[in-house]
């Protein structure tokens, strides 16, 4: 039966990598078998189908212990919000007209908005879209790209977090994202990264972050760093740039930027002068400013938790070790 699934890449010889993922040794990706067999993607009853409302409720609480769309409203706004924009103004400033696909609570779009990009979402399930338009006041498209009627070359930014891996045919939706882009126009892609070329019982060994990417019933296909070329070239024979960012969750996901044309990145101090320019955007900045302080404080901590373990480390190596430190008075 694994000869029934096909990689994006086109290799159909996949290899075991795990009860639930077969391996492309090609492109080095990992292809769920149930997802890919059972494809869930559309939302017809917002009930009962896999992405609708419930999907956003019960499964995230319940099935995968995070929190659910209520909450999530409120909480991602200081952590990921934040970090996705800082990292976006490097690329384009506003005005610019943008899609979010997979835009979820719709905070990070509303976001935008209100740092003057012309910002609208996109999702599944009408009920989770309806949330969002509610909640934050933003346009919403509901069902997948290939069915809105968006004219060809219209937007400046398509933004992707955590989208790639749910398609059942990433390289005709991303085929279609390009085409929706001008020619200038970027694509901001986060995706779960796998480790290229280690083993599930290395990864399982190790303690890996990336196991818990590993929900074969919704991520369909998870790249790796490696895979991420040949995609781009599978989907268009045009030259790309992929630009690839830490991403805020780095030790099991990958952020790149994806352009047609050579970026030439804005600067802190373009990006501090655009901010300060309006009552609105100035507020934007300051959450900011507060959001990177945090940052810093949590990377000083992390260092100097590190340097604890470290130092106990060498102690308890010491008290173990045969030449244990004896006491010396001085005299």
């Amino acid at each position: 039966m694994q000869q029934a699934i096909r990689c994006w890449c086109g290799n159909d010889s996949l290899s075991a990598f795990s009860a639930e993922y077969l391996l492309c040794k090609s492109c080095h990706t990992l292809a769920s078998f149930p997802g890919l067999i059972n494809n869930t993607t559309t939302v017809v009853n917002d009930d009962e189908d896999f992405y609708g409302k419930n999907y956003w409720l019960n499964h995230q609480s319940d099935e995968l212990g995070q929190a659910d769309i209520f909450k999530r409203a409120r909480n991602d706004l200081s952590e990921r919000c934040l970090y996705w924009l800082r990292s976006l103004l490097h690329y384009k400033l506003p005005p610019a007209k943008l899609l979010e696909i997979g835009s979820a609570h719709g905070g990070f779009t509303s976001l935008l908005q209100n740092t003057g990009f012309d910002a609208s979402g996109l999702e599944l399930s009408p009920f989770i879209a309806e949330f969002a338009h509610k909640t934050f006041d933003i346009p919403m498209y509901v069902g997948p790209i290939e069915e809105q009627a968006i004219p060809d070359g219209s937007l400046d930014i398509i933004i992707l977090m955590d989208v790639l891996e749910h398609l059942p045919d990433p390289v005709v939706t991303v085929r279609k994202c390009l085409s929706l882009l001008k020619q200038d126009g970027i694509l901001v892609i986060q995706t779960p990264a796998y480790p290229a070329r280690a083993t599930h019982k290395q990864l399982v060994k190790k303690q890996h972050p990336f196991l818990n990417m590993l929900q074969p019933q919704e991520h369909l296909y998870l790249f790796s760093v490696d895979a991420m070329q040949p995609f781009f070239k599978k989907v268009t024979s045009e030259a790309l740039h992929v630009y690839f960012e830490p991403a805020i969750f780095a030790h099991y996901d990958m952020y790149m930027v994806v352009s047609r044309e050579k970026v030439v990145k804005n600067s802190q101090a373009q990006i501090d002068d655009f901010l300060s320019q309006s009552a609105k955007t100035r507020f934007v900045q300051s959450m900011l400013d507060i959001a990177g302080e945090r940052d810093r404080y949590i990377k000083l901590y992390q260092q100097a938790d590190a340097d604890r373990i470290a130092r106990l480390a060498i102690i308890k190596e010491l008290e173990q070790s045969d030449g244990a430190l004896e006491y010396v008075p001085i005299i």
